[in-house]
């Protein structure tokens, strides 16, 4: 799928600024934008953002990308950028179908959906702080780190230096979807890191969202991650 090729490159350029993807697919061609692994703006055929990704959705055909490094998205696209991951834009482009079709079923021809591109689908620093203080109550769980796709901490707990701790847990969590990538483990959500010095940490990304768990050495890991995934989940 097209799609997939998209999230592909996006993985790869995902530490890069101002990247262009051009597509080329069934005579119809397009652009788009991204930064720091975030779509900025997206134009395809005679769709503009959050519709291109609605077109592409359904599309078949081999298709041509192109890659360029440094080139940031017009200004004519400031009015209209989305400024969100590829995973946000096709829950709005699922849920707009999906209230679609309820409305299909219901017999209401009038009524239609229209998704804002701009609106924020982010799950609300409310929300973070509530998980981030009930993932710190699962045993042996030291400390708790939450982030956005970006690097921005949005929740820390019991966290000694949350930069550095940011920085660590996005390096290992894009190495380890890498070296996935090679052996075709796909779409990774969760991960442990250990050391011989005590260095005990889980990573999990969930709906956009990463979250990093700093584990006592006296606690089963693995047991510990099972716990972490079904409060995320639940």
């Amino acid at each position: 799928m097209i799609l997939e090729d998209i999230r592909y490159q996006l993985e790869q350029f995902s530490s890069f600024d101002d990247v262009r993807l051009s597509i080329k697919i069934n005579n119809k061609t397009g652009i788009i934008y991204f930064n720091a692994g975030m779509i900025v703006g997206a134009i395809f055929d005679d769709k503009k953002n959050v519709d291109v990704f609605r077109e592409l959705k359904d599309l078949e055909g081999q298709a041509e990308i192109g890659v360029s490094i440094g080139e940031p998205a017009p200004n004519s696209f400031d009015e209209y950028k989305i400024n969100k991951s590829l995973d946000e834009i096709l829950e709005i482009v699922n849920k707009s179908e999906t209230v679609e079709s309820e409305s299909d079923n219901d017999d209401n021809p009038h009524i239609s959906i229209t998704e804002d591109p701009n609106s924020n689908n982010e799950v609300s620093e409310e929300v973070v702080t509530a998980i981030g203080e009930n993932l710190s109550r699962i045993t042996g769980v030291e400390g708790v780190l939450v982030l956005k796709a970006s690097g921005e901490v949005i929740y820390s707990k019991n966290v000694d230096d949350p930069d550095f701790e940011s920085a660590d847990t996005l390096f290992l969590f894009n190495q380890s979807k890498e070296l996935g990538d090679m052996f075709n483990f796909k779409n990774l959500k969760s991960l442990i890191c250990e050391a011989n010095n005590n260095y005990r940490k889980i990573i999990i990304n969930n709906k956009n969202i990463t979250y990093s768990l700093i584990v006592s050495p006296s606690v089963q890991t693995l047991k510990t991650q099972t716990e972490a995934v079904k409060l995320l989940e639940g």
